[in-house]
């Protein structure tokens, strides 16, 4: 059958727009969307040997899968509006290099989802291709077709190949906000590191102790502590031993001067920790925080005054100031002074819409939708 001028035209077209498409879409996902997946795999095999550039990376990725697809179909001749179904190998390529997981770190990944996906694709791709150009082109008598529809076909198929990408590929939002908290932290850019997943409801042990780690860095963890969410007590301050994140443990408990047996938690090494004649401002921080995240106030209060000049509370940090007004009201004996007239004005008001509410589910949301970001309501209400 003799192909029109016009045909070889719009077969090159869609040619060329599977190709645009699809190193637009490419480029992108592995440079931004998961960029940050892709240097923490690379950190954890290169161990920082050569630095890592993902607009690089995304690019040489991007031109092999490519020129993979091209070079398939000088095999399969996917044509006219099943173009872009050349590009079915390449995007299951694209998936699998994306799908990172913390298993990198703690062992035990298995491929044998991954094995049964590429033999299926394989198979799939060789018997549609076989399908194709054995029985629909070979039984199509007007291969004139609107240049438009094929255009449109091919674009609606990359748009389902796009999305069998994003459901292969990793979608742990966790890991991806470590990874990306580190990046910036790498970069000298803590602001940035620490305004990540910030807006979110949870966040992982991993997340948490690595926030804590670039308040402490900032001088800020008395300060903006429970500005985050908090579920896992004084343990959230400290990484486990194990690497389970880009942020080495190590990095960590350096800070500390002593190292971290296995059989303590985290409080019982954090009392290890203050127990020395001289006691570093970061250090004292991190205990006197994780008193606070267990809610031991008598423990605080006795503690503070060694770490901290009381007689001005209005000067120390705003989570600790809060601490001193709640243990203010159950505490006669009290000698701190709190002056911070904004401070009091808001805990004043804060005891008052707590009495508006007798249902502990809407007060806890009311007091959160207002005061979620005050150690008030991770002491009253958290975990």
């Amino acid at each position: 059958m003799r192909v029109s001028k016009s045909e070889k035209r719009i077969q090159r077209a869609a040619a060329l727009l599977c190709a645009v498409v699809f190193v637009v879409f490419s480029f992108t996902f592995l440079s931004v969307y998961q960029g940050s997946l892709l240097e923490m795999f690379y950190d954890n095999v290169a161990n920082g040997r050569l630095q890592y550039n993902s607009y690089i990376v995304a690019g040489i990725i991007t031109a092999l899968l490519t020129l993979l697809a091209s070079w398939l179909n000088r095999l399969a001749h996917f044509k006219r509006e099943w173009t872009a179904f050349s590009y079915l190998p390449s995007a299951i390529i694209l998936a699998f290099i994306t799908d990172i997981d913390r298993t990198i770190y703690t062992g035990g990944a298995s491929y044998i989802g991954w094995i049964i996906i590429f033999v299926a694709a394989i198979l799939f791709y060789a018997f549609f291709a076989f399908i194709l150009h054995r029985v629909l082109f070979a039984q199509i008598k007007n291969p004139e077709m609107e240049g438009c529809r094929i255009m449109w076909r091919n674009l609606s198929l990359m748009t389902l190949l796009f999305l069998l990408v994003g459901m292969l590929s990793s979608a742990d939002e966790d890991i991806k906000n470590e990874a990306m908290a580190y990046k910036y932290y790498k970069r000298g850019k803590i602001d940035k590191a620490l305004k990540v997943g910030r807006n979110a409801a949870k966040a992982s042990h991993e997340l948490t102790s690595s926030r804590a780690y670039y308040l402490a860095l900032k001088g800020e963890l008395g300060e903006n502590l429970f500005a985050y969410p908090q579920y896992y007590g004084s343990e959230g301050l400290l990484p486990s031993l194990n690497q389970t994140t880009p942020l080495l443990p190590d990095t960590v408990y350096s800070q500390f001067g002593i190292e971290r047996w296995a059989t303590e938690n985290g409080i019982e090494y954090l009392t290890r920790a203050v127990s020395v004649d001289s006691v570093p401002q970061i250090v004292a921080d991190y205990y006197l925080s994780a008193l606070l995240l267990d809610k031991r106030l008598d423990e605080f209060v006795s503690s503070l005054p060694r770490y901290y000049n009381v007689e001005d509370a209005n000067a120390l940090p705003k989570n600790y100031k809060e601490a001193i007004l709640l243990y203010n009201d159950f505490a006669a004996d009290s000698t701190f002074v709190v002056t911070d007239e904004e401070l009091l004005k808001k805990y004043t008001e804060m005891r008052a819409l707590e009495a508006e509410y007798d249902d502990i589910l809407v007060r806890s949301n009311m007091v959160h939708s207002r005061y979620g970001k005050s150690y008030w309501y991770y002491y009253n209400y958290g975990h």
